[in-house]
């Protein structure tokens, strides 16, 4: 591909630009394979021409919906499949300027904004907790539901030297509840997420024709043992497929007799429906690039309700409802004209060097 080419990839940030041609013009790739995945990538007749990748900051806006009954949040299900399929097409653009044939490997992960108030009463809980334990009283007035529950930090320290100086320590430790508390996240801001998408791209040594239908690298997560094991079973991946759904299950669903074990039917329904309308997307996706089948097919489940209150953290959901997301995603395979090499019969192997498992006692 030649430099103008390469610039008139627009949507590409310009250090983007100027990494992939440096690439390219001193044969550096860098890539993220094991040393085993780079020898079966290898043995399959590729090489790794660089590490690729796509990003997307995308708002979403929050909106509570009404009704009794299970509904898609429709609005939300688009967004958040617009936001993947930018990350997704920018990490295609950084591959076709590379030349590749495609991307192994594909990580699509997404970092959501925090929510300090989810983070301050999870803190919170953490001290309420070891105060129980230990035996300090919780004054009346440190309540989630009065204006002093900000104040609560300064009676937690004030508890924790008491007991430590107790202990007879020399030196203050930090608190059990000032530890990092859940992933680390950026602050993007209100209803905003980071999708990202990294991959290797690779390119067929000998000048084989792997991109799909529309003349672009193919992406996959499969693994470089996966990908080998694929080409030697004469198939190839022709895309990284998926699909979503954004749905939303109100209150009265969630509810059940206190004293009855029975089946929540229709919140069982609004779940069933909403995986069905994810495989669905992801079918058609797979159909639109004239693939056979779709390997290595997950299920990723998110469940998120409107908690905009302290004390509201643990309930909401019976408050104000859940909100779940859908998330199937697999690679796209079609057989290919001249079958690979046979596979041979599977054997047990047991290496060297399986880690070492150390029994532990007192929990995780």
């Amino acid at each position: 591909m030649s430099d103008p080419d390469l610039e008139a990839m627009t949507d590409l940030p310009v250090h983007a630009r100027e990494r992939l041609a440096d690439m390219r013009a001193k044969k550096l790739f860098t890539s993220d394979l094991s040393v085993n995945e780079f020898v079966l990538v290898r043995e399959a007749g590729f090489e790794p021409v660089g590490m690729v990748m796509g990003t997307s900051i995308y708002q979403v806006a929050a909106r509570t919906p009404s009704g009794s009954k299970g509904q898609e949040l429709v609005e939300t299900t688009r967004a958040l499949y617009h936001a993947r399929e930018l990350a997704m097409n920018r990490m295609e653009e950084e591959a076709q300027a590379l030349g590749a044939d495609g991307i192994i490997g594909v990580r699509l992960t997404v970092n959501l904004a925090l929510d300090p108030s989810r983070q301050h009463w999870q803190r919170y809980r953490i001290w309420q907790q070891w105060a129980r334990r230990i035996g300090f009283r919780r004054p009346q007035t440190i309540t989630p539901r009065t204006g002093y529950f900000a104040q609560w930090p300064q009676l937690a320290d004030t508890q924790w030297r008491q007991w430590c100086t107790a202990q007879g320590w020399a030196t203050i430790p930090l608190a059990p509840w000032a530890q990092p508390v859940g992933k680390a996240s950026y602050s993007f801001g209100p209803n905003t997420a980071e999708f990202i998408a990294i991959g290797t791209a690779i390119r067929h040594r000998e000048g084989e024709h792997y991109r799909n239908k529309a003349g672009k690298p193919f992406q996959s997560d499969l693994s470089g043992q996966e990908f080998w094991m694929l080409i030697r079973a004469g198939y190839r991946p022709v895309g990284f497929v998926m699909g979503n759904c954004v749905y939303y299950v109100p209150p009265a669903l969630l509810r059940a007799p206190d004293n009855a074990s029975v089946e929540l039917s229709e919140y069982t329904h609004a779940l069933y429906d909403a995986r069905e309308l994810a495989i669905e997307r992801l079918q058609d996706e797979a159909e639109a690039l004239d693939a056979t089948g779709i390997v290595g097919v997950t299920v990723a489940e998110e469940q998120h309700s409107w908690r905009t209150n302290p004390w509201n953290m643990g309930n909401a959901a019976l408050q104000s409802g859940e909100v779940i997301e859908l998330f199937v995603i697999g690679t796209a395979v079609v057989p290919m004209a001249a079958e690979g090499a046979p596979l041979g019969r599977p054997i047990l192997v047991r290496t060297a060097n399986d880690p070492i498992v150390v029994a532990r006692e007192g929990g995780e």
